[in-house]
């Protein structure tokens, strides 16, 4: 029986900065072949691009292609759009059924305070730090 590895929301984010990281390179090369295209010297502030705030510009993809590259960065696109949808399911689940990995993730992933996972999850002043507390005592015991 294969034993299946769940990925937690953190390597999720991981992925997602290493897939940006990526695309950078890509659309980096993508916008120097462009602009070797282009009468005039070129300028190293134009050849920076930040995947952060990429968005694919159909008018500039039908008048330049670059079928190899083109191809790589619609799929890191789809890719990270997928782990980021992956992210916010995951969180919703979090949110309705698994109330303590939704306090945990809050609190040492996202660094909220206590105030602010209460007031998220609409709950009265200290709820989640004691909840979290009693949990964390109660699986010390058992272990």
């Amino acid at each position: 029986m294969a034993i299946e590895k769940h990925v937690t929301i953190r390597e999720a984010k991981n992925e997602i900065k290493r897939l940006e990281n990526e695309l950078d390179v890509y659309a980096t090369q993508r916008n120097i072949n462009f602009l070797k295209t282009q009468p005039g010297a070129v300028k190293i502030k134009d050849l920076v691009v930040d995947s952060s705030n990429t968005n694919i510009d159909s008018f500039l993809n039908y008048v330049f292609k670059d079928e190899e590259l083109d191809t790589k960065i619609y799929g890191l696109v789809a890719a990270i759009y997928s782990w980021k949808a992956y992210i916010a399911k995951e969180i919703k689940r979090m949110s309705q059924y698994d109330e303590i990995g939704y306090i945990e993730y809050l609190k040492y992933d996202e660094k909220k305070s206590w105030r602010e996972i209460d007031k998220k999850l609409n709950r009265g002043k200290d709820y989640s730090r004691t909840k979290y507390n009693r949990y964390k005592k109660n699986s010390v015991k058992s272990n």
